[in-house]
C-alpha cells in the first residue's frame, strides 16, 4: 500500500511586479510562473499517489487581496479535485494573528477534496490508496503557550496511536535559518517542543529557507514553493515527499523556475544566466556600463554599482544583507527575544508597500 505525503508551504500567491513582463491572462509572467507551478505540485502529489499537505501562507497579502489572485488560486484548487489536500491556516492567510482569526482559505473548505485547519486541531489524512495517517495541525497564533499546551496534548493522543503521524505547522522555531548568509532566527519554539520522538514527521512552513532542524532527519522546513525576492537566492525550490513505508528523510522535489541571481563579474555563461532567471550586476562603475547591454535587452536584469568602503560593524552583516537579514541580525545581537516578530512586522510592512 503506497502510503506517501507531499507537503508545500509559503506559496505567497501575488502580483509581484519587480522583473514581471505583462501576461494577457495572468496580469504578468511572475504570477503566471506561480499558478504553474502550483498546478504541478498537484501533478507531483498524483505521480506519486500522495495526499497533499500545504503548511501556510497560500496568499501573500494581508487584508486586502487581488480579486485575480484569488480567483485564480482557487481554481487550480478545483481542477485538482483528485488530489486530497489539507490546508493549514498562515500569518499572511489570516486578518490578524489571533488564534480563531478570519482567513482567506475559508471558502476552500467547500471543494470537496480540500480540507481548512484554522485552528489546532488533531485530525487525519487519507492518501489515494486509502492509508490513513494521523495528522496534528497547527495553524499560527500570537498565543504560543496555547500552543504548545495543544502539541503536548496532540504528542499524548499519537502515543497511544498504532497509525503513522504528522505533526504539520506555521511556526517559528528557534535556531532556523534564513537567507543566503544562514543568520539564525530567534523562534518562540524548541525543536523538543515539537515532539520529534513521537511524531514520524514534523513539517513546518513560515520560515522561507528549506531546512532540517536541531540534526534530525524528520523535522523541517518546506521552504517556500517559489523563490519570490533576492532573499531566496542559492536554493531551489519545490516540495518533500514523505513516504512512510520507506521512512528516513523525506525527498526533496524541485520544481525548475526563474531564480534570483547576483553576479558580481562576467564571463561567457552571463548571457545564458541573464536569459533564464532574474539578475542582479553589483559592479564596480567602470564594470557597471559594460553590462548596461544585458539591461537594454532584458527586463529582467538590474544593474548596481558596487562601493567600496571599510567598516567595523557590531552585528553580523555586510553591505550584500538584505532587509530582513539585517532585522534578524540586530534583534538577535541586542533583543534577542523579539527576532520573530520583528520580522513578521517587516513583511507586514512589505506588503502594505506593494
Amino acid at each position: 500500500m503506497s502510503n506517501k505525503v507531499v507537503t508545500f508551504s509559503d506559496f505567497h500567491a501575488h502580483i509581484f511586479e519587480d522583473f514581471a513582463k505583462p501576461d494577457p491572462e495572468f496580469v504578468n509572467d511572475r504570477f503566471r510562473a506561480q499558478i504553474m507551478t502550483l498546478h504541478k505540485v498537484f501533478d507531483i502529489a498524483r505521480k506519486h499517489k500522495a495526499a497533499l499537505i500545504f503548511g501556510g501562507d497560500l496568499f501573500h497579502k494581508r487584508k486586502t487581496l487581488e480579486d485575480t489572485v484569488y480567483n485564480e488560486v482557487y481554481k487550480v484548487f478545483v481542477e485538482n479535485q483528485d488530489v486530497t489536500v489539507q490546508l493549514i491556516r498562515g500569518n499572511h492567510d489570516s486578518r490578524d494573528n489571533t488564534t480563531e482569526a478570519r482567513h482567506w482559505l475559508e471558502t476552500f473548505e467547500y471543494i470537496p477534496n480540500v480540507s481548512v485547519s484554522s485552528v489546532p486541531e488533531a485530525t487525519y489524512i487519507i492518501t489515494p490508496n486509502k492509508a490513513r495517517i494521523n495528522l496534528y495541525t497547527v495553524p499560527y497564533s500570537d498565543d504560543v503557550t496555547f500552543l504548545k499546551e495543544k502539541i503536548q496534548e496532540f504528542a499524548e493522543i499519537q502515543k497511544k496511536s498504532l497509525e503513522p503521524s504528522i505533526l504539520a505547522g506555521h511556526i517559528g522555531v528557534d535556531g532556523s535559518e534564513t537567507g543566503r548568509y544562514n543568520h539564525r532566527l530567534e523562534g518562540a519554539f524548541k525543536v523538543g517542543d515539537l515532539y520529534p520522538d513521537v511524531f514520524d514527521y514534523v513539517a513546518l512552513g513560515h520560515y522561507h529557507k528549506r531546512q532540517f532542524l536541531a540534526g534530525t532527519d524528520n523535522v523541517f522546513y518546506t521552504g517556500n514553493t517559489i523563490q519570490t525576492s533576492f532573499s531566496d537566492e542559492g536554493q531551489e525550490k519545490g516540495v518533500f515527499l514523505m513516504d512512510f513505508d520507506k521512512g528516513g528523510k523525506p525527498e526533496f522535489i524541485p520544481i525548475k523556475n526563474k531564480q534570483f541571481i547576483t553576479l558580481t563579474s562576467v564571463d561567457s555563461s552571463t548571457q545564458d544566466i541573464v536569459d533564464n532567471n532574474y539578475v542582479r550586476f553589483v559592479l564596480s562603475k567602470e564594470q557597471a556600463k559594460e553590462v548596461e547591454v544585458f539591461k537594454e535587452k532584458n527586463d529582467n536584469v538590474r544593474v548596481e554599482v558596487q562601493r567600496e568602503y571599510k567598516t567595523e560593524t557590531r552585528i553580523d552583516i555586510s553591505v550584500e544583507s538584505n532587509e530582513e537579514q539585517i532585522v534578524a541580525a540586530y534583534t538577535q545581537e541586542f533583543y534577542p527575544n523579539v527576532t520573530e516578530v520583528a520580522l513578521d512586522v517587516l513583511k507586514e510592512a512589505a506588503t502594505r508597500a506593494v
